[in-house]
């Protein structure tokens, strides 16, 4: 039952946007009745919380195959490019990157975490897998800066560089953050 809810509630949040979904509005696309959903998800956001948790999870999935066999530097190049089409292509990532950036970033929301920075880890162990050796504290700071500068430029792709131009990705990704790491 737990994938038909959280299947549902990522179809009303792509819909209305986090602030306007209601838990009314996942029961009954979920078939359930509230007292259902809430003992499955005491509120909107652990409901909301789960489904992005699932969502960052199949997109750092995708990241990690494509990284696999690749040396980490390639794979830096690979990922920012793919992760950036990525953040556009995922319905609810591009949603919420459009209308509420608060949620994906933690700034000014309920949440001290990030959903991208919270990441950091999860980009720190597949460039580790990938190759990458130097000490796990410079992976992860390097990994966190890396999502930062991915999220502005979710946040505003078009600049000196185009951000949805996969060919200016990959050479942004190739001369500015590939050299990070070693």
């Amino acid at each position: 039952m737990t994938v038909e809810i959280l299947d549902a509630a990522q179809r009303v949040f792509e819909q209305y946007g986090a602030r306007r979904a209601n838990v009314e509005d996942v029961a009954k696309a979920a078939g359930i009745s509230r007292s259902t959903l809430y003992r499955a998800y005491p509120t909107k956001e652990a409901l909301l919380q789960a489904v992005l948790d699932r969502e960052i999870d199949e997109f750092f999935d995708q990241l990690d195959a494509l990284a696999s066999g690749l040396p980490p530097r390639e794979a830096i190049v690979e990922c920012f490019t793919a992760g950036m089409a990525l953040t556009r292509e995922i319905p609810l990532l591009a949603r919420l990157v459009e209308t509420e950036p608060e949620i994906i970033t933690g700034i000014g929301g309920s949440s001290n975490t990030s959903v991208i920075l919270g990441s950091a880890d999860r980009v720190a162990q597949t460039l580790r897998r990938s190759g990458a050796t130097m000490p796990d504290h410079e992976l992860h700071v390097v990994s966190e800066l890396m999502l930062r500068i991915a999220y502005t430029y979710m946040l505003n792709p078009h600049g000196t560089v185009d951000m949805t131009d996969p060919g200016q990705v990959r050479a942004y990704a190739r001369t500015y953050l590939a050299p990070l790491v070693s």
